[in-house]
């Protein structure tokens, strides 16, 4: 009999604020693998850098694997929003949405990034937990590492920007 795989939904939202214009901001969320320190490979595989058609093919190591993610963009409103497909591509695993907004506060920009993505994984990835609580586990997990790499940049902003 075969079983029947696990579908769960990844639904997170991340906010920081930066103390550097929305421009700023934007010129270092193009260049994910100075922030991203989990990114180990990053190719343009089409259309142009920032604009609506490009897709991105990332390497990412969240642990001891490589997961390639391919990316294209929806959505290009410099400085302000964009929105960007995200599939994994081996398996696919995850099949979602990236949508970064920017909104000037004051002298600095509030950053919002929000990943919705449906997942679907071999039942065994369960480990004995059930669905609730594993699709929990992983939630939490990929928004406190989101988190990380949200004050990575703005580390990296506030110090170079």
């Amino acid at each position: 009999m075969a079983v029947s795989p696990v579908v769960f939904h990844l639904v997170i939202r991340s906010t920081i604020v930066i103390d550097a214009s929305a421009s700023v901001v934007w010129q270092y969320l193009e260049r994910p693998r100075d922030w991203k320190p989990s990114i180990v490979s990053l190719e343009h595989l089409a259309g142009e850098p920032g604009q609506v058609g490009e897709t991105l093919r990332l390497g990412q190591r969240p642990g001891d694997e490589t997961v390639y993610v391919r990316m294209q963009t929806l959505q290009a409103e410099p400085a302000v929003r964009r929105v960007q497909t995200l599939t994994t591509e081996a398996d696919s695993s995850i099949d979602g949405f990236v949508m970064y907004a920017l909104t000037a506060v004051g002298n600095g920009t509030h950053l919002a990034c929000d990943v919705v993505a449906r997942c679907t994984l071999p039942n065994e990835a369960l480990s004995g937990r059930s669905v609730s609580d594993f699709a929990q586990t992983v939630n939490e997990a990929t928004a406190a590492k989101l988190d990380a790499d949200h004050r990575a940049l703005k580390a990296l902003i506030e110090q170079w920007g």
